[in-house]
This record gives structure tokens, C-alpha cells and sequence, in this order.
């Protein structure tokens, strides 16, 4: 067999048709999770940074507020106690003693005369040697070896000025001792008797243990994670050694901020320029709350402090936070997410990622995650792959029964008939038309071949008898009178001819019922049954969340060494998916979706079962309906193809009437999806359905009108004629609004339509109330004339 015959299979061509709509229903799947389904993961898998980052906030809270809980009960403390130098060596000194290895370093510092008259400097002061002993150090109150007062440092001047309970919490810097980045907590010290301001309480943090844990939570993010101080100083990052820097002031090293290193890696200047707008913003807080406060604060810093010692902008970030820091407060349940931000190419990752920035409550550090967005898609992209793939497994075996069922009921007594059709030929260009009746065609269980077999033996038979007849004619004629011979063979030969185009025409008008009446109608229910399985599919993506939430948390509990907050915070996730999912209803909405779906099989059986009659109705599915039900279900029904329309409902309390529910939602879905079909795709939709009840003539009224292009004068009086329409060849039948005319006047109701160009259409249906005519109202034929 030629390509060309091949091709010209009729299961071929059938298996190419579903070959290539299976292709389309790929395409879609695609399209639609790069468009929704990975913006959504990607936004879910922020969330989950987010909440994560909120965690880290929280965590590193606990131990900021442990150290501001110290500063504060030890100003307390240095406040009431008589001033003795043996007494505060003592009370401190064993204080210190038993402070945590973090706390590398503090003491208590008096203002000048503010311990005893005329003494300038007077501190008690412990730090750590390099053996980890906490030791006294008395070299801050010798002028000699300390030229430059404590009283003037830049911590200890905004402890001054702090009009709240909290630290005040200096840069970042490194430890000469231990090489590592430290912080000092500033708390002002208050006369227990007076309450005037005597001098400053602080504590020197080493910020080792923060580095190690910014690298476990990187662990168990990804990306990478660091923190910035209120003037976005490094605290911690992956790379110590690229956020380092000797000064003149801090030659054994200080943490650059992220400005410097912008200019030194470009990449990073979107997350630097981010943390910039948020001290911009702080800044501007404060000023919005009191800007004469913020001032003096500010410049009270900026010119009390050492020289060089502090740069304008850090006085006016302090000053803000002083001021600020009154009102602040700390809850565990907010989040502290300040800024997302887009990096096309960090310079640590090398790849585009997307960064989290988060504010720590009364320092105002900020912490930065930084997720490369591939881990952020990742599950979108294996979700992809694993769809696609598992359609395509699935699309094998269905090719293969559709191609076998087909072959079985269609192709093969197809190619029967079309072989004793060949073999018909050739007998009657033999003239042997006796030998037909041995070729008749067979029954077949499929009906529209069964027709065609029916009319062609019938054919057949008057074939044969005719030609019986016209042999007798012939013979006796032969005998009477030769000179007829020539007008009898000519005769014949039209009979020949009439009989050929008679089988032609039988078999066509056969075929033209079998296509008419499935084309358009069926593509109603199937449409939003195809609706229905899309949207099973996208809610099913939540049980599949819910499902990996599950799995995690089962391989948490069999983990003997499973941190126990991790379990904790797995199950709450888990939980926390099972409520979402209850109160979206997803489960209640896959039930009504997948009853719908099987509403629309049955209305396709249904469909089915009045085309092996073809012209009748089914009559026996008649009970009570409330009309806004059909209308409300219709549009559940169609709401793939009313999806850009805004729709709305004016829906009046109707009394129930006998009718097909069905049917009459045929027609609705009908009305419905040519009200979408008549508007342009750039025009924006609009469906209006209203109902009523007109008392005086015992009728429910529903109306459908839209805002399309409209229908003109000469159209709008043919439009409820058969196989009338305006699309495109193969696009529809014209059979619809047809049905949808008989279907209302079998219930003794009507449909009529008015229209304006440019503006819309509006269909009226009329349902008697408690007429009987349904169920007492003979069938017709469809296209009865």
C-alpha cells in the first residue's frame, strides 16, 4: 500500500487526530504550569523561606534578649550598691566570673564624677585573656594608656541617650584576642537614689557561635545566609574573608559594610542597595516621629564621640533607634520579612537567585537569605517532567485500544463492505446482475453501517428485479420487433445509469446523517468535562503538598537523632496543609467537579442514545426543578469557556416546574458558550442572566444577554433554522439553537432572540409553570418542516 493510501486510512487518520490533540493537551499542561503552576511552587517555596527566616530571627532573638535581660538586672544592680571599689570588684568580678564563654569582655563605666568628685574615669572593667580566664583590666582609667575617654567611645555615648530598657548595641568589630567578630551591649546606668544618669553597663558578645549557626540554618535552607549590623556591617557570611577589612582605626581588622562590598562585586548592589532603603526608611520614621529629637540625638553622637571614631550616618541610624526602639515590641507570630529582592547574577552563587531580607527587632540587624532560584523551582520543574512523562506513558496503551476498538467496530466491516461493493461493480459491468443477491452486504452492530447495508440490499433487489423484468422485456421484445433493439439497450443503459446514482445518493444521505447531528453537540458536554479534569488536576497539586509534608515528617520521627523543633515544626507544617485544605474545601470541590464530569458522560450517552434514533427525544427523565438550578449548574458547567466574561446573576425565587433538567440545561450550556463565542477577544465580556415569574401568564421567564457583536436582521431570522450558521466551515453544524427550539417547545415553553449591532444579544426562554404538555405532548421529528 502507497503512503498516499495509508494516509488515506480511516483509523489512520483517526489515530493522527488523537496523536495530535494528545500533543495540544501536552502543549496546555505546559503552558499552563510555566505560567501558574511555577509562579505558585516558586511563591509557596518563598513562603517557606520566609517562615524559616522568621524561625532564624526568632532564635537569634532568644539569645540578643538573654544578654539585654543580663544588661539590664546588672545596671540595676551597679545602680544600688554604695560606691566601693572593693564592693563593685567583688559583686562584678564574680559576676563576670560565671558568664557564658560567648562573653568575651564588660565592666561598669562611670561618668566623669559621677563615682567620686573629681575623678574623670573610673571603670571596673574584666576581658577574657588569651586563655579564656575572665581577668580585671584597669589600663581604661590610666589617662596615659588610654588618651582617648571611655566616656567619648561609640558605644557608650548612645547609651546616654537611650530613653528605653533595651542594649544599645554597637558595630561590628573583631576581637584582637580571638580574632573573631564581637559586639558590645551598652545599657545605661541610673543612681538607685536619685535616678540621674551615672554611667554605662556593657557586655562584649563574641559572635563565633552566630557564624555556626548561620551555617546549620544554610544547611537547612540552601543558598546561603549572613547578618548585617544597623549600619549594614557584616556580622556573619559564608566567606569571612571577603567582608574583612583593615583600617587605621581597627588595624587588627573590622567587618566592611555592604555598600564596600558592592563596589568591589557589582552583583551584590541589589541586596546592598536594599538594605540601604531600609535604613532610609528608618531614618525617615524617626524623623516623621520627632525630627527635633532625632537631631540633637544625632548630632549630640556625632560630635561627643572620639574622632573618627563614628561617621555621620551611623549617629543618625543610632539616633533612629533610640528613638524608635521605645515603641518597639517583639512577638513570636510576626514576621519580620522587610524586602524580596531579585539578584540576576550573585557573585557567591554565580547563578540568578532571589534574596529574603529580614529586620531583627530592637537592633535592627538585618538578616539576608539568598536562594538560588533553581532550588526554588526545582519542585515545579520535577512536577513537570514527571506529569509529562507519566501522560505519556498513559497515551500508549489508549492509543492502542482506541485503535484496536476502532479497527474491530468501524474499520473492519468497512473494508468488508467496501470489497463487496468492488465485487458488485465488477458483476454489473459484467451484466451479471443475478449473481448480486450472492454479494449482499452483511448486518453490522454498528447502525449507521447497518443503514447503509439495509439500502444498499435494497438496492440490490430492485437491481435484480428490474433487470429480471427488462430481460423478459428484451427477449420478447428480440422476437416481436428487432428494430427496437437499439432504443431498448438505450433504455437500459439510463437504468444503469439512474441505479448507480441512486446508490450514491442513498449513501450519501445516510452518511449526512450519521455526521450531522454528533458534531456540534457533542463538544458541549466534553468541553466542560475536559474543564472539570483540568481543575481535578490543579487541586490534586495540594494533596500532593500535603503528601510531601508527610513524607518529611515521617522521615523526621524515624530519625532517633531528629532535632526535636524540627519534628515540631513539620508537624505543625503538616497540620497547618491539612487545615488549608479544609477550609478551601478542596475536597468538596473535587467531589462536585467530579460529579459534574459524569454529568456531562451521562448527557454524552444520553446524546448518544437519541442519535440511534436520530430525530427523537428522550421523554423520560421528566420530575419538579427549580430553573436558577439548571442556571446555576449550567455556568458551573461552562465556566471554562466564560472564564474571561464577567458574569452576573439576577436570579428571582422561583416556583419548581415539570421539565427535563437535562435538556434544559442543554439549552442554557448552548445559549452560554455562543454568548462567549459572539464577543472579540479584546473586548471585554460581559453576561448578564436574569429570571423571573410572570403571574399573569403562569410562565418562569430567563433571559441571557451579552454584550457581543450582535446579530444582524437578515441572520437573526434564520438563526433558529437546522444546520443554519454563521462560523467557519468545520467550526459548528448550526444545529444548536435548532435543538434548543424543539427541546422548548416539547415542554411547551418558547425561545426567541432579539439583537443589536454593536451592542448584544438577548435570548428569552419561556417555561410554562404547571403545564403537562412535556409529558403528554407527542414526539416530532427534529427538522420536521
Amino acid at each position: 500500500m502507497s503512503v498516499a493510501g495509508r494516509l488515506g486510512s480511516i483509523s489512520t487518520r483517526m489515530l493522527i487526530i488523537l496523536a495530535l490533540a494528545f500533543l495540544l493537551i501536552i502543549l496546555m499542561v505546559y503552558l499552563v504550569i510555566e505560567t501558574q503552576g511555577k509562579p505558585r511552587i516558586m511563591e509557596m517555596t518563598s513562603e517557606t523561606v520566609v517562615e524559616t527566616g522568621n524561625e532564624v530571627i526568632n532564635s537569634i532573638m532568644v539569645s540578643i534578649n538573654h544578654v539585654d535581660g543580663l544588661a539590664k538586672a546588672s545596671s540595676t544592680m551597679a545602680g544600688g550598691l554604695p560606691k566601693e571599689d572593693a564592693l563593685y570588684q567583688e559583686t562584678f568580678g564574680n559576676l563576670m566570673q560565671q558568664m557564658d564563654q560567648r562573653i568575651v569582655g564588660g565592666g561598669v563605666w562611670f561618668d566623669p564624677n559621677m563615682y567620686a568628685q573629681g575623678q574623670e574615669r573610673q571603670s571596673f572593667v574584666w576581658a577574657r585573656d588569651e586563655s579564656g580566664s575572665m581577668q580585671s583590666v584597669t589600663r581604661y582609667d590610666q589617662v596615659s594608656q588610654t588618651p582617648n575617654a571611655y566616656y567619648r567611645d561609640w558605644w557608650y555615648i548612645p547609651a546616654l541617650y537611650a530613653n528605653h530598657d533595651h542594649c544599645v548595641w554597637s558595630r561590628a568589630y573583631i576581637d584582637p584576642t580571638s580574632n573573631q567578630p564581637m559586639m558590645t551591649c551598652a545599657k545605661a546606668l541610673y543612681n538607685s537614689t536619685n535616678q540621674a544618669f551615672d554611667g554605662v553597663v556593657s557586655f562584649n558578645l563574641l559572635l563565633d557561635n552566630l557564624d555556626a549557626a548561620m551555617k546549620r540554618w544554610q544547611e537547612k535552607i540552601g543558598g546561603y545566609v549572613f547578618l548585617v549590623d544597623l549600619d549594614n556591617r557584616f556580622l556573619t557570611f559564608p566567606e569571612q574573608s571577603l567582608v574583612t577589612q583593615t583600617t587605621a582605626n581597627n588595624p587588627q581588622g573590622e567587618m566592611m559594610n555592604a555598600s564596600q562590598l558592592a563596589t568591589i562585586n557589582p552583583s551584590f548592589a541589589p541586596i546592598a542597595d536594599s538594605l540601604g532603603r531600609i535604613n532610609d526608611t528608618l531614618i525617615e520614621d524617626a524623623t516623621a516621629k520627632d525630627k527635633g529629637r532625632f537631631t540633637l540625638a544625632a548630632r549630640s553622637i556625632l560630635s561627643t564621640t572620639n574622632l573618627g571614631k563614628i561617621s555621620e550616618q551611623e549617629s543618625e541610624l543610632l539616633s533612629a533607634l533610640l528613638l524608635l526602639n521605645i515603641d518597639q515590641t517583639f512577638n513570636l507570630v510576626d514576621s519580620h520579612l522587610v524586602d524580596t529582592i531579585a539578584v540576576p547574577n550573585d557573585f557567591v552563587l554565580q547563578q540568578p537567585a532571589t534574596a529574603f531580607v529580614f529586620r531583627m527587632p530592637f537592633t535592627y540587624w538585618k538578616m539576608v537569605i539568598v536562594k538560588p532560584n533553581s532550588d526554588l523551582l526545582s519542585v515545579a520543574n520535577a512536577l513537570s517532567n514527571q506529569l509529562i512523562q507519566a501522560m505519556l506513558l498513559g497515551f500508549i496503551p489508549i492509543l492502542l485500544l482506541t485503535a484496536w476498538v476502532f479497527r474491530q467496530y468501524f474499520t473492519r466491516p468497512l473494508q468488508r463492505m467496501s470489497l463487496l461493493v468492488a465485487e458488485m461493480g465488477a458483476l454489473i459491468e459484467q451484466k451479471q446482475y443475478q449473481k448480486l443477491l450472492a454479494h449482499k452486504l452483511p448486518s453490522s452492530s454498528v447502525s449507521e453501517i447497518q443503514i447503509i447495508s439495509e439500502q444498499t440490499n435494497q438496492l440490490i433487489d430492485r437491481v435484480v428485479e428490474n433487470e429480471g423484468a427488462l430481460a423478459e422485456i428484451n427477449v420478447h421484445l428480440e422476437k416481436q420487433v428487432a428494430a427496437r433493439t437499439q432504443d431498448l439497450q438505450q433504455a437500459m443503459d439510463e437504468l444503469k445509469a439512474s441505479q448507480v446514482q441512486l446508490v450514491r445518493s442513498e449513501k450519501m444521505a445516510t452518511l449526512g446523517q450519521m455526521v450531522a447531528g454528533v458534531a456540534h453537540e457533542v463538544n458541549t458536554p466534553l468541553g466542560y468535562v475536559r474543564s472539570n479534569i483540568e481543575l481535578v488536576g490543579d487541586n490534586l497539586t495540594r494533596f500532593d503538598e500535603l503528601i510531601s509534608q508527610t513524607d518529611q515528617l515521617l522521615q523526621a520521627l524515624k530519625d532517633s537523632n531528629a532535632d526535636q523543633a524540627q519534628v515540631a515544626q513539620l508537624t505543625s507544617q503538616t497540620l497547618q496543609c491539612c487545615e488549608e485544605i479544609k477550609e478551601d474545601e478542596v475536597s468538596e470541590d473535587l467531589a462536585d467537579l467530579i460529579k459534574d464530569s459524569l454529568y456531562g458522560v451521562d448527557q454524552i450517552a444520553e446524546l448518544v442514545v437519541s442519535l440511534r434514533d436520530f430525530s427523537r427525544i428522550d421523554e423520560s427523565k421528566v420530575k419538579d426543578v427549580d430553573i436558577n438550578d439548571c442556571i446555576n449548574t449550567s455556568l458551573v458547567m461552562a465556566r471554562n469557556n466564560l472564564k474571561t466574561l464577567d458574569i452576573t446573576t439576577n436570579l428571582a425565587t422561583l416556583p419548581l416546574i415539570q421539565c427535563n433538567p437535562s435538556q434544559i440545561n442543554q439549552v442554557l450550556l448552548n445559549l452560554f458558550n455562543n454568548a462567549a463565542q459572539a464577543i472579540a477577544p479584546d473586548h471585554k465580556g460581559e453576561l448578564h442572566i436574569t429570571s423571573a415569574v410572570d403571574e399573569t401568564q403562569q410562565q418562569v421567564v430567563v433571559r441571557v444577554t451579552d454584550n457581543g457583536v450582535g446579530i444582524n436582521e437578515h441572520t437573526l431570522d434564520r438563526i433558529f433554522e437546522p444546520f443554519f450558521t454563521t462560523k467557519k466551515a468545520g467550526d459548528g453544524t448550526g444545529l444548536g439553537l435548532a435543538i434548543s427550539t424543539q427541546i422548548m417547545e416539547q415542554h411547551g415553553g418558547s425561545i426567541a432572540a432579539t439583537s443589536i449591532v454593536g451592542e448584544g444579544t438577548t435570548f428569552t426562554i419561556v417555561l410554562p409553570i404547571q403545564s403537562k404538555t412535556y409529558e403528554n405532548k407527542p414526539s416530532k421529528a427534529l427538522f420536521e418542516g
